[in-house]
Parts: structure tokens; C-alpha cells; sequence
């Protein structure tokens, strides 16, 4: 089966757009944009995360054996643009984050973040299996909708009319 005709129909399946932030071995702050993510379990409280083998990202991630996972909303396209880079140059100048209480930056504007633990890695082919224990929760006063990722293109969520 040949890749592109893989990634069109997996395009077929709507997903929300996620940054997963960690930090280098010099301690600055890393990431990338993600959307191979879901929930796991709820007792322990679990997620993963799905990383290309050749990401400097995870490279840090498995030697921080922490991560941040924050949910981007949908006035952060850009932001998500801006973490899809290769480059790790300038990604978090002017971007709104914090330190969270792992020193992990989370950012700000986001529907939630979730710090995690590095509780297991798994082999998936041409990606990296990260299965996250989560330890801290942060959710704004404010909510607001989550930016989706559909056939190569954002987009927003709406209410159908029933």
C-alpha cells in the first residue's frame, strides 16, 4: 500500500490540533505541532502521543521523560503553523506560555493542557508510542472551541442544526 493513498484516507478522519511542549537538554522550551493524540485510561489517568522517529522533539522528550500536551483552540491556526516547523528556532517568540508545575511550558489561549509523565514507549512503525501519565490539569475560566484538522486543512467546529 503506498503512503499517500494512506494519509488521504486517514485525512477522512477529523482530528483536534494539539502542541506537545517539552524541554531540550540545555532546559529551553521545545515543541511541536501534534494531532496523534487521545486519551488511554482514566484510572491511572493516561493519554498517548504519537511522534515521528526522525523528531527533534522527541528526541528531548525521551530525555526530559516529561511532556506538556496543550489542546489548541481555534484561534490558534497560527500557532499550530508556527509548531509544524522543522526548525526549533523562534517557535515560542510570541507565543503566550507559562511554566507549569513540572517546568514544562504550557501555553496560554489553549482549551486545556495537560502535564504529563513519561509512563511507557512503544514501537509504531515510522512513529514513536508515548503513553503519558497525567499529573497536572489546566483549563482557562474562558472556554472557546477546539481547532480541528480535516483532509490537510483546519477548520472549526459547528452545532448542526437538529
Amino acid at each position: 500500500m503506498e503512503g499517500i493513498a494512506w494519509r488521504g484516507i486517514m485525512g477522512k478522519f477529523a482530528t483536534g490540533v494539539t502542541v506537545i511542549t517539552t524541554l531540550d537538554e540545555a532546559g529551553r522550551p521545545i515543541g511541536m505541532t501534534a494531532n496523534a493524540f487521545t486519551s488511554l485510561s482514566l484510572e491511572p489517568p493516561l493519554l498517548l502521543i504519537c511522534l515521528d522517529k526522525g523528531s527533534s522533539t522527541l528526541v528531548s522528550l525521551l530525555a526530559a521523560r516529561k511532556f506538556a500536551v496543550n489542546f489548541l483552540a481555534d484561534t490558534q491556526e497560527e500557532v499550530s503553523r508556527r509548531f509544524a516547523r522543522k526548525s526549533e528556532t523562534d517557535k515560542f517568540d510570541e507565543v503566550d506560555y507559562r511554566e507549569g508545575e513540572l517546568g514544562l511550558p504550557v501555553l496560554g489561549s489553549c482549551l486545556a493542557s495537560v502535564e504529563c509523565s513519561l509512563a511507557d514507549t512503544l514501537d509504531g512503525g515510522d512513529h514513536l508510542i508515548l503513553v503519558g501519565q497525567g499529573e497536572f490539569l489546566y483549563e482557562p475560566e474562558t472556554q472557546s472551541s477546539p481547532l480541528l484538522f480535516y483532509q490537510g486543512k483546519y477548520r472549526a467546529l459547528q452545532a448542526l442544526e437538529i
